[in-house]
């Protein structure tokens, strides 16, 4: 009996061990692919800046929704231009927030999809940020849940849909309490 609950203690102890290092590489998966998705925005901004010097983030980020749309629609503005500067924006908080959990740098490819449509959307070329817990292809929605790590989601949820069907571009996902579960 004695070594009956030895040995089960011992398993249990080893299953821990081996489940925590799961646990652990899951965690550093998630931290590498949110540092490299950092770093390519960084990347992208520069790049972006050194190309068009004269361009200015600060009169993009202070205008409203409808301004926004409203200068994007008539071409007073580019998306690209817009995506830029609010890339510049999230990278800018994020250093003092931490709420990126990742940046998708599929929205850069996305702007080439949106000025090749035929008709304009409600909301082209409005980059927007989304929840992780909202489903964007290949990218996980975890909830802040250390279990739901590395399970990319196969397509985009409905919202994600219907919203780059209207012309907008999202570009970062952003974390949410736990408590979002209950």
């Amino acid at each position: 009996m004695f070594a009956a609950t030895v040995c089960g203690i011992c398993a249990l102890i080893l299953f821990w061990k081996w489940r925590n290092e799961e646990i652990q590489k899951k965690i550093l998966n998630a931290q590498k692919r949110r540092d490299e998705s950092l770093q390519q925005a960084e990347q992208a901004v520069q790049q972006f800046q050194i190309q068009n010097p004269d361009f200015e983030s600060s009169s993009i980020v202070s205008l409203s929704l409808s301004e926004l749309t409203g200068k994007l629609q008539d071409g007073s503005l580019q998306p690209d231009a817009v995506l830029h500067a609010y890339m510049e924006k999230a990278l800018e908080v994020n250093k003092n927030l931490n709420c990126s959990t990742e940046i998708l740098m599929e929205s850069v490819e996305q702007l080439t999809e949106i000025n090749t449509q035929s008709e304009k959307g409600l909301l082209y070329g409005v980059p927007i940020s989304i929840k992780d817990n909202v489903g964007y292809k290949g990218h996980d929605s975890s909830c802040g849940v250390v279990g739901k790590l590395d399970q990319p989601a196969v397509m985009d949820s409905v919202v994600v849909t219907v919203l780059k069907k209207q012309g907008a571009i999202p570009f970062i996902k952003t974390n949410i309490p736990q408590g979002l579960l209950s």
